[in-house]
């Protein structure tokens, strides 16, 4: 029986929409166009957050109401944190976006217990203070891909869950991939057999099918 783990982005990926752009986009921070520029530019994400959440002067009850008035959860995501816990299947989130957005909709969308690796965010009065420790000095494009390659490096058949350029190069590392948006797009341009997303329920009942645990053979 084949060992499952399964990594996933979470900005357009668990979340319907960029919950970091629409962020930025409140706050006054870019415009659309700018946002676009910056995916087909390459920009360094890290830079990117920083030099952004780093002028937000907010509150933390008034940025957590602004992030649950934007953020909606794809459909099966919560019953697939609770499929993964209940037959210890590896499930993490590997993200670019902000440990201080994302745990909130998580805890929301009562999605239960789940890795996040991603960009940590302090809410101070002269701005948010980025930094990236759970990186472990790489970019966010290689840490995505080292989590990839962690759990092939164990013996697991990786599933990936992507949106964006950013997730390109952990999509091309693991078995198999779940992508929508731009990722999807680059995937196509490079000939790269992937499933089109559009929620977490085919994965789960591929899961189902095959009753994957940790303790597989």
């Amino acid at each position: 029986m084949t060992k499952y783990a399964l990594i996933t982005d979470f900005d357009g990926t668990i979340t319907t929409e960029d919950i970091g752009n629409a962020l930025c986009l409140h706050y006054g921070l870019t415009t659309p166009q700018k946002i676009e520029h910056a995916y087909n530019s390459k920009a360094d994400a890290r830079e990117w957050m920083k030099s952004h959440f780093g002028s937000v002067k907010t509150t933390k009850e008034d940025f957590e109401a602004i992030i649950l008035q934007k953020a909606l959860v794809r459909p099966g995501f919560k019953e697939l944190c609770r499929y993964a816990k209940e037959n210890n299947i590896p499930f993490e989130i590997a993200s670019g976006g902000l440990d201080i957005y994302i745990k909130p909709v998580l805890r929301a969308f009562d999605c239960g217990p789940i890795d996040i690796g991603s960009v940590t965010g302090v809410i101070k009065p002269e701005g948010i203070e980025v930094s990236f420790p759970n990186y472990n000095g790489l970019s966010m494009e290689e840490f995505k891909e080292s989590r990839v390659r962690h759990y092939k490096e164990l013996g697991y058949k990786v599933i990936f869950f992507g949106d964006g350029p950013g997730d390109f190069n952990a999509a091309k590392a693991a078995d198999m991939i779940f992508a929508t948006s731009r990722l999807a797009a680059l995937l196509q341009k490079n000939a790269i057999p992937y499933n089109h997303f559009e929620d977490y329920t085919a994965a789960l009942a591929l899961l189902r099918r095959e009753n994957v645990s940790l303790s597989a053979a």
